[in-house]
């Protein structure tokens, strides 16, 4: 809650009207539809397990929380770049360095109809029906510094540069194939960064050291070219942001509840914040006591 609310209380204060009844402050709301889906609870358990702790009650400073319905309406004021912002002034202290970012793209599932319904009126569904989430993450402490979600039918190429617009110093950026293009490698190199995707093989459709006006493509072919080792060691690193899937999905669930589109994305942006929220906890924590952050899992 100290966290949350040293983050939220940034953000602008409302002016009030004098008349009628005092509203709750909208940052109050704000940081109890994020701790809502940092603690997995769902508005009814919001409504019998939330709503008079007295632990969260102190923190607000309030006897008795909003009710569930004021937490719905809340949920109407986020908007997408208001959750940007409130990543970002999460993040303020990691995004002040040179970054080194992993980029990768998952489905999550869509609830948003009934498989019996459409049996039923003989409405086609796809198993494969999904919401596509594209994430950038620090590849040292592996947060998520920047999102987008779109439908599942869109490209990934075109997502590099829109997630790396908002850093200025880049370091390593790792991606897989689907991420290659010649405008990716100049825009990292042109923000000092050096971006590690591989190249086609073959004859026919495998990639040239053509540069075609961006003279960062030509650098990185001949780097996988004569380094080959090397530059597929640093690639691999690229694995890591499969373990930051794997986390968010097994503790905040693989599917979307909401029915709208604008209101899925809400819900996983914020189950994006929420993953943050741990992870820097744990950070601080590691720090304090002089511990490791991740530790390698040995197989039986």
């Amino acid at each position: 809650m100290k966290l949350l609310l040293s983050i939220v209380l940034l953000l602008p204060c409302k002016t009030i009207n004098s008349r009628g009844i005092k509203p709750y402050d909208y940052r109050d709301i704000i940081a109890l539809c994020i701790l809502r889906i940092l603690l997995r609870k769902t508005y009814a358990d919001y409504e019998i397990e939330m709503r008079t702790d007295p632990r969260i009650c102190r923190a607000l400073g309030m006897k008795i929380l909003p009710g569930k319905s004021t937490i719905q309406r809340g949920m109407e004021i986020l908007t997408f770049n208001l959750l940007q912002q409130i990543n970002l002034l999460l993040l303020k202290d990691v995004v002040k360095k040179q970054l080194n970012i992993l980029i990768d793209s998952s489905g999550i599932r869509i609830l948003a109809r009934s498989i019996w319904f459409c049996l039923r009126i003989k409405k086609e569904i796809s198993k494969r029906e999904c919401d596509k989430v594209h994430l950038a993450v620090c590849a040292d402490l592996l947060l998520v510094l920047n999102w987008r979600i779109t439908n599942g039918k869109r490209h990934d190429s075109p997502f590099f540069i829109i997630l790396l617009k908002p850093f200025k110093w880049l370091g390593n950026v790792i991606a897989d194939k689907g991420y290659l293009s010649r405008v990716n490698f100049q825009f990292v190199f042109d923000r000092k960064g050096q971006a590690f995707i591989p190249f086609k093989k073959g004859k026919k459709k495998g990639s040239t050291d053509s540069p075609k006006s961006h003279p960062a493509w030509k650098f990185a072919f001949h780097f996988w070219k004569i380094l080959n080792g090397i530059y597929m060691s640093i690639y691999h690193q690229r694995s890591r942001i499969e373990a930051v899937f794997s986390a968010i999905k097994k503790r905040y669930g693989d599917k979307l509840n909401c029915k709208s589109a604008r209101m899925r994305r809400k819900e996983m942006s914020l189950r994006l914040i929420s993953y943050n929220i741990r992870i820097l906890i744990c950070a601080r924590h590691a720090k304090k006591n002089n511990l490791p952050l991740w530790v390698r899992v040995e197989k039986d």
